[in-house]
């Protein structure tokens, strides 16, 4: 009996050190890998369903880098980009691993134009400081608002940076 607790807390273990290795912590911030980010976006859907509140998802496509010829310090910058602008209460991670990056916007008191230009220029400015503008170009973000009942999800920006 012992040596199943054993396996048992060393399987647990193990577990946990991998699932540690696949977050980044900046600033008091997470970035999650993309099934635990992918979680959180369900649990939040369900958050909405109950309570009504809408929330703001803002997806990030990376794939016109092509990351591989710029190196993951590349990646690295844009998550800290991403973690800076925004707030201890937001949600980042992979939505799609090394292609898309995500963050989940909530508590937010309203979802209006407003409010989601300035998390845009917010973001827009402090990736164009990291990386520049050339680079800029390369990267696409979608806003997506979700609401409660789901018909009314819909996209609200689509844009080339």
């Amino acid at each position: 009996m012992p040596e199943l607790v054993g396996r048992k807390l060393s399987s647990f273990m193990m577990k946990h050190s991998k699932i540690s290795t696949e977050l980044f912590v900046q600033n008091d911030g997470i970035f999650y890998c993309s099934s635990h980010f992918r979680h959180m976006l369900r649990i939040e859907r369900k958050r909405t369903g109950r309570s009504g509140k809408p929330f703001l998802l803002m997806l990030i496509d990376l794939s016109g880098l092509q990351t591989r010829h710029y190196g993951n310090s590349i990646l690295e910058q844009i998550k800290e980009a991403l973690v800076a602008s925004s707030r201890e209460t937001d949600i980042r991670g992979w939505y799609e691993h090394h292609n898309i990056m995500g963050t989940i916007f909530t508590e937010m008191g309203s979802v209006d134009n407003s409010s989601i230009e300035i998390i845009f220029r917010k973001l827009y400015n402090k990736i164009n400081d990291t990386l520049g503008r050339e680079l800029l170009k390369k990267i696409k973000i979608s806003l997506h608002v979700f609401r409660y009942p789901e018909e009314e999800d819909r996209i609200l920006v689509a844009s080339s940076l």
